[in-house]
């Protein structure tokens, strides 16, 4: 049965690679961490060949089908596609007279299948923004450090440390890739590490008790756009990291069920992570899927379906509502660790909401639980402690009473 958008939308990861078949050849590879992979399966002098076609949902349905067909009239000519795609970027090196745009889309697209999204989009926007203006003209043979440092410069002068050492080191895997390809002698970044030292880790600021109901009030009136302002009530509810929350896809989501998958290409720690919604969150969920739903993601940034929104929209939504000195998004996790210890909840609990690792190997390696329905249980009343926050209710603390 031929694939649909929504099925494919759908589709989730298990212990092994699930192949989903479209017809004449094509599937979609579903790997355990959640990857999605087009390829095409193909016989050429009696032997069988596979082509990697690209990843979904960067490649749609109708552009899988679309490529499928172009493959198999080169195979009816007897040309292997893939050697075929190898010939062509070859000739497309040469025509762009083997600038640095040439090779670092060379790089990307050869690099980037088993990237995060949210790694993916982040070295997109880079090169986007901060590299290919300044030298993605530039035959890559002619570049030297001193360009390349001005590019960074240019990125920490806008205070971005992070951002500025990010692009050195995505110029100086362009630069290797060049060098394997014949396409370069030298890599110029070398000198430049260190140039720029990074930022001191300061803790991420989470709400005080007391701000909570104030903070939540103001972002209820939010007149930046709806996505954002859901993003940062969800973030609120659920305790999740800011990146997992704007690269969320809807096909990690079962409302029915209030459950959020988190594949383990997106967690920290590189395993799958279920996040029980509290009825508040999968309110929100619906009604915003009126809003994102026709498209992979729920928070596609703006003009486009294909890319999510970066924290840092969070982070300037935050300074909006007049709280960047006081709170960071990530700060929310904090937020939610403190009022839960204060309120009694089972540390393994609030530790595995947190998607944090156990120090203690042994006890990791038998501690498989998930304390889903405790979990449930636990973040419901913090989403009913939110409401209440948020009311301005007053919240009394009850002594037990001895029988």
């Amino acid at each position: 049965m031929p694939l649909t958008d929504a099925s494919i939308r759908n589709a989730k990861p298990a212990e092994k690679p699930l192949k989903l078949t479209d017809g004449a050849g094509l599937y979609l590879e579903v790997t355990p961490a959640g990857g999605k992979h087009w390829r095409y399966r193909f016989r050429l002098a009696g032997k069988e060949n596979l082509f990697a076609i690209g990843t979904y949902p960067q490649i749609t349905l109708a552009d899988a089908r679309k490529a499928r067909d172009e493959a198999r009239e080169l195979v009816k000519q007897g040309i292997n596609p893939a050697r075929h795609r190898q010939q062509q970027k070859a000739g497309v090196l040469k025509e762009a007279e083997n600038t640095f745009a040439a090779n670092a889309e060379a790089w990307f697209e050869e690099k980037n299948a088993p990237w995060s999204d949210g790694h993916r989009n982040t070295v997109r926007r880079i090169l986007d923004a901060d590299i290919l203006p300044r030298i993605g003209k530039t035959p890559i043979r002619e570049l030297s450090a001193p360009t390349l440092l001005q590019v960074m410069k240019k990125v920490h002068a806008r205070g971005a440390v992070t951002r500025a050492i990010l692009a050195r080191q995505i110029m100086g895997q362009v630069f290797d890739y060049a060098i394997l390809h014949g396409c370069a002698e030298n890599n110029p970044t070398t000198p430049l590490k260190r140039q720029i030292a990074r930022r001191t880790v300061e803790h991420h600021k989470h709400l005080e008790e007391r701000d909570i109901g104030d903070f939540l009030r103001k972002l209820e009136d939010y007149s930046g756009h709806v996505t954002t302002r859901t993003a940062l009530q969800l973030l609120m509810m659920t305790a999740v990291r800011p990146g997992e929350m704007c690269g969320a896809a809807w096909a990690e989501f079962d409302l029915d069920a209030a459950t959020w998958t988190i594949p383990a290409a997106r967690m920290k720690m590189r395993r799958v992570h279920i996040v029980p919604l509290a009825r508040q969150a999968v309110a929100l969920l619906r009604d915003l899927e009126q809003v994102t739903g026709d498209g992979a993601y729920l928070f596609p940034t703006q003009g486009t379906k294909s890319q999510t929104i970066p924290p840092a929209t969070l982070r300037n939504a935050v300074r909006k509502l007049g709280y960047a000195d006081k709170f960071s998004p990530h700060g929310a996790r904090g937020t939610f660790s403190t009022l839960m210890n204060a309120r009694g909840y089972n540390a393994d609990w609030i530790e595995k909401q947190l998607a944090h690792d156990d120090s203690d190997t042994v006890r990791r390696s038998y501690n498989h639980t998930q304390h889903l329905g405790d979990r449930a249980k636990m973040m419901q009343d913090y989403a009913d402690l939110l409401d209440e926050k948020r009311q301005g209710a007053q919240v009394i603390q009850l002594r037990k009473v001895a029988a």
